[in-house]
């Protein structure tokens, strides 16, 4: 798939994701809490990504 796509889908259901997890647990924090949160999901796929990648080229 193209990295662009890939970059899309894991924004929408990051932020998606984000805005649900917010207000589940904090429901009196604004949609903006949940944007952020799921940007910090977001981020956290493409550093678990990273760290697979380079796991493999070791070797490991």
């Amino acid at each position: 798939m193209n990295a662009l796509i890939i970059f899309t889908v894991r924004l929408i259901l990051g932020l998606a994701f984000g805005i649900i997890l917010t207000r589940f647990f904090k429901p009196d924090w604004g949609v903006y809490h949940g944007a952020g949160t799921g940007l910090v999901l977001v981020a956290l796929a493409y550093g678990m990504s990273y760290f697979r990648k380079s796991k493999n080229k070791n070797g490991s």
